[in-house]
């Protein structure tokens, strides 16, 4: 039985659904206000440049992942110490009572400290992911990952399309406000319906030592792949409403961004879902390769579109791909390390796709200045393509649950 958790049983069907739910509205309330915020530093604080905005919002994105990444493992310590749920409560409140005041920055450069400070008390997913293992049975696993997933792409599917209207048609304070009632209901539902039988472990000397062996060895690949492909993955989000305004206008950038993530965010919550189902039955490699080629290829073609129509199909194409490569990949992942240490490496999965975001922030901010915005696309997509002699390497060598225990 897994150290945090009692003999007494809980109820996992129930636990999964309210966590499921929890991450559902609190993505859903994210996606409300922060894809805008091109958009919004145009409105707000009047810049119309492309190259600087386009500066202004990799620095944005930049600052916020490097506090998420450098307080995220420090955000895990303390709930293997003290318990998972504890963690989600934490990071639902305090989102939700931070994110409003990013509305209140006077200047773009406040937006940027404010937005890095909120970044210090995020960190639902991973939380989400490891409350989930440790409150149901092992041979569910695969099915609660798969669930748990879902809520990602629905949660932003919903929030897109409501925050796309709200921007449109009130206004960006109100879709702050509605995205942080979003995060303090969620923890709301996780306070009253959720249980977790923690005890607290007792210290041991070595136990770093002990993690550290047992992702040794060929572990660090599955991380190191995981964390290129967020960086893929997120060098091109900020800039989407940049690339909607240049193919569509200005007129209604925010609504017709909107759209555009939503039908992409329908085509990862299929994709989810269908590549779990399959991982069972077939190798990773012979999913994820072809899955790769495809969200590369797509996300290229997105570069190069003049139409907001086909501007939402290739991003439907591309998501569709994309969403089934990190599923699989943490499945393999869960499977290469004892039960027990679970917990632990997805929260160092957490860290390295956060790891691939600063990179991506950082990236994107030196490409966009020099090939603008479609150039940030290219470059995703180019490097998805180059990732592909990774992927096949990895998977190969990835070890076996039964390697890892004992």
């Amino acid at each position: 039985m897994n150290a945090s958790t009692s003999r007494v049983p809980i109820n996992w069907k129930r636990n999964l659904f309210f966590i499921w739910l929890g991450q559902l509205l609190a993505l859903c309330g994210d996606a409300f206000a922060l894809p805008f915020m091109p958009l919004y530093i145009r409105d707000n604080f009047g810049v119309a440049d492309e190259t600087v905005r386009g500066g202004i919002v990799a620095a944005y994105q930049f600052f916020g992942t490097m506090t998420f990444c450098i307080s995220n493992p420090l955000w895990g310590m303390f709930g293997d110490r003290y318990g998972r749920k504890l963690m989600l409560l934490r990071a639902y409140f305090l989102n939700g009572i931070t994110i409003p005041l990013l509305m209140f920055a006077p200047t773009w450069g406040w937006l940027i400290a404010f937005r890095a400070l909120v970044n210090c008390f995020s960190g639902t997913v991973s939380a989400s992911q490891t409350l989930v293992l440790t409150t149901t049975p092992e041979e569910h696993h695969g099915f609660a990952l798969g669930v748990l997933s879902t809520a990602l792409w629905s949660g932003t599917v919903l929030g897109l399309l409501g925050g796309g209207v709200i921007v449109q048609y009130f206004s960006y304070r109100t879709a702050f406000f509605t995205c942080g009632a979003m995060f303090l209901f969620s923890g709301v539902l996780m306070l009253l319906f959720v249980r977790e039988n923690f005890v607290r472990p007792a210290k041991k000397t070595g136990g770093a030592g002990k993690m550290r062996l047992r992702l040794s060895g060929k572990i660090p690949a599955l991380l190191l792949f995981i964390g290129a492909v967020a960086l893929a993955r997120r060098m091109d989000v900020p800039f989407l409403p940049m690339l909607t305004e240049l193919v569509g206008g200005a007129e209604k950038a925010a609504l017709n961004t909107s759209l555009v993530s939503a039908g992409a965010a329908v085509g990862g919550i299929v994709s989810g879902l269908m590549f779990g189902a399959l991982s069972d039955r077939f190798p990773a490699w012979k999913l994820a390769l072809p899955a790769l080629c495809v969200a590369g290829a797509t996300m290229l073609l997105q570069a190069r579109t003049e139409s907001l129509l086909m501007l939402g199909v290739w991003r439907f194409c591309c998501y569709f791909a994309a969403g089934g490569i990190e599923p699989v990949f943490l499945k393999v992942l869960a499977q290469s390390v004892a039960p027990e240490n679970r917990g632990g490496a997805l929260g160092w999965s957490a860290s390295v796709r956060v790891g691939g975001g600063v990179v991506a922030a950082a990236l994107s901010g030196a490409v966009v200045a020099k090939f603008q915005t479609r150039g940030v696309f290219m470059a995703a997509g180019f490097i998805m393509l180059a990732l592909l002699p990774l992927c096949l390497a990895t998977l190969r060598r990835a070890p076996r649950a039964e390697e890892n225990r004992g």
